[in-house]
């Protein structure tokens, strides 16, 4: 038999697929204006890229010393998002296709937080084919995913940014102090014996505010001295309160009660500032850390981060999108000897993570999928693990995050998890004697609130309807679509484009930049402007980074497209076999036409096609498809 075959490259076969850390990040670092925005990194983006600015921060609070600190004066530009394109790149700066349009604090982005994040961007379809993610915020970027599509976007993993959102209050320096029941001490120095506050919408004025039982807007408070517990981060839902100080020292306490303790005040919830003609997305806020003086306090949680997606249909496949808040995890020693937890042994607990908000803009599902917007529990204390001593702060709940759906209606199939976290409990009442531990000293009577000492819930979250993606576009995508980009790397050492596109209007031109990912060496084309047409040119082998725009007779540069484009095929034929051999512990799946699974293996790996149909196969080598013409 002889065995002639067409060997090529599809990388566009079937479907785009996302997996991991799908967009990039840079921040906003210098005074800006709407057209034009300064970044931290600007070699991230390209010409073309289709962009979302999302500003994370803003807010004002009251800073005085009273129960009224950190409740919100003024919004500001927090919680603003709108999508762009770049035209324009020079030094660190990006300019953008029309100006922003929305009030982003542009003159202070210290304060304001903002990020440019590249959007992931499919003309066509698109699965999630394993976990994608994003970086947890950092301060300054991070903590969102943005996906957009023309096509369907099909779930076969679920997209999680639990836990990535604002960062959680650490727990106190270790030490104790006679003002262990002071409750009016709303803010003050990091380094004070006094568990930090949890980050919100708002940034922190000075060292001299980071500590101290007051909210920073939708963050929750630390724990005052002396072994208090932290508030819970807000969203949607307000934070719960943190728990009661120590029965040893409630003799300091005003009336000798251990409930005017100085606990960690829960994150103002933000329900009041959403709506669906004016939507903002936040994460989730942290929760405010503990007090401890045993080495055995608890840090308070992350909020959850933001997703946002806009495609002309979804599939859920019974998969999740997940914004929740997490628990504070921290090490405790002093005789604990606990590592990684996320409970506190003899000291105060850190408050749960707030849930972090989904933005869905399509008009057609199936299938099933879950929204994880929950709040997360505060942390609980008196561990058993820990020596059994009781009379200790638990955390309290983080508050529940929200959806937004541009549909009037929750959409079919879609499950909504948004309650508030519990609040934490003091372990060893439960049973006096459990775990040999003997507290009958407790000051509390044997009620409810002698397990919980006051901490509270976190409010549950919320959803909103109608919200239209018109608003937060101020340059809409062109009707210019790229319908199919095919890739085919031939024996001759030639690389052949075809492609398709769909346009309203005139193309005025057609290129192709190549970036060679290992030499940085680039290279570009200019293609015939034809609708449908097909390109040959010879480039040296490597693994190149391709970028496709489309000059449209109105003057728009739209980015088509990008594809990874590997230009060394991995194998060779000879007669009935297909070698294998240029790459070492690669995973190998051979398909038909149809997408059923012929041979799997690791290479290097020799593959007989003696027996198989003459016709077209697929061959994937690691993450790279390649198409396969065999006939006799």
């Amino acid at each position: 038999m002889i065995l002639r075959a067409v060997v090529g490259m599809a990388l566009s076969w079937a479907f785009a697929q996302l997996s991991g850390i799908v967009n990039q990040y840079a921040a906003v670092l210098a005074p800006s204006d709407p057209s034009n925005l300064t970044v931290d990194n600007p070699a991230l983006f390209s010409v073309g890229d289709r962009i979302m600015v999302y500003q994370a921060k803003g807010a004002t609070i009251n800073t005085s010393n009273s129960s009224s600190y950190g409740d919100i004066t003024a919004l500001g530009g927090a919680g603003l998002f709108e999508f762009n394109t770049i035209v324009g790149i020079s030094g660190n700066t990006l300019t953008l296709q029309c100006g922003l349009t929305r009030p982003f604090n542009l003159s202070t982005p210290s304060t304001a937080r903002i990020q440019v994040i590249k959007v992931s961007y499919h003309p066509g379809d698109v699965t999630i084919t394993g976990l994608v993610t994003a970086p947890p915020w950092d301060g300054q970027k991070g903590g969102v995913v943005v996906i957009e599509t023309e096509g369907t976007l099909t779930f076969a993993a679920n997209i999680d940014v639990s836990g990535r959102g604002f960062r959680g209050g650490l727990r106190s320096l270790n030490g104790g102090s006679s003002s262990a029941c002071d409750p009016s001490t709303f803010h003050g120095d990091a380094n004070d014996q006094a568990g930090r506050k949890g980050e919100g919408i708002s940034e922190w004025l000075s060292t001299n505010h980071y500590a101290y039982r007051g909210k920073i807007a939708n963050g929750g408070g630390g724990g005052n001295n002396h072994n208090t517990g932290g508030g819970g981060g807000a969203n949607y839902g307000t934070g719960g309160q943190g728990g009661w100080t120590t029965c040893g020292s409630r003799g300091l306490c005003p009336g000798w009660n251990v409930s005017n303790s100085g606990t960690g005040i829960g994150g103002a919830a933000l329900s009041t500032y959403l709506s669906s003609t004016n939507l903002r997305l936040f994460m989730g806020g942290g929760g405010g850390g503990g007090h401890h003086n045993n080495e055995q306090g608890g840090n308070g949680g992350n909020g959850g981060g933001v997703v946002i997606l806009r495609a002309a249909s979804i599939n859920g496949a019974g998969h999740q999108i997940i914004v929740s808040g997490t628990q504070g995890v921290q090490n405790l020693g002093d005789g604990c000897n606990q590592w990684g937890v996320s409970f506190a042994g003899n000291d105060g607990a850190g408050g749960g993570g707030a849930g972090g908000s989904v933005a869905i803009f399509c008009s057609a599902f199936s299938g099933n999928l879950t929204i994880d917007a929950r709040g997360a529990d505060g942390q609980n204390c008196s561990s058993h693990l820990c020596a059994c001593f009781p009379d200790h702060g638990p955390g309290g709940g983080g508050g529940g995050g929200y959806a937004a759906f541009s549909q009037a209606n929750l959409p079919p199939g879609i499950s909504l998890l948004l309650s508030g976290g519990q609040n934490g409990i003091e372990l060893t009442p439960l049973n006096e004697n459990q775990y040999g531990c003997t507290n009958t000293g407790n000051c509390i009577s044997d009620v409810p609130s002698r397990y919980h000492r006051g901490a509270s819930s976190g409010g549950a979250g919320g959803v909103i309807y109608s919200a239209s993606f018109t608003p937060y576009n101020s340059c809409p995508l062109s009707n210019t679509i790229l319908r199919r980009w095919e890739v085919t790397s031939l024996p001759t050492g030639e690389l052949r484009h075809t492609w398709e596109i769909k346009s309203q209007e005139p193309i005025r031109s057609l290129s192709l930049r190549l970036r060679d990912r290992q030499t940085n060496a680039q290279y570009a084309y200019t293609l015939p402007a034809d609708y449908e047409g097909s390109y040959g040119h010879s480039l040296p082998p490597g693994l190149y980074e391709g970028l496709l725009t489309a000059q449209t007779a109105s003057g728009n540069a739209i980015n088509l497209g990008t594809k990874l484009i590997p230009h060394d095929l991995p194998f060779i034929w000879k007669a009935d076999q297909l070698y294998l051999t240029s790459r070492q512990g690669e995973n190998f799946f051979l398909y038909d036409v149809s997408g059923r699974l012929l041979v799997a293996g690791v290479t290097p790996q020799v593959v007989s096609f003696t027996g198989l149909a003459p016709g077209m196969y697929m061959l994937q080598i690691g993450t790279q498809m390649h198409r396969l013409y065999y006939w006799r």
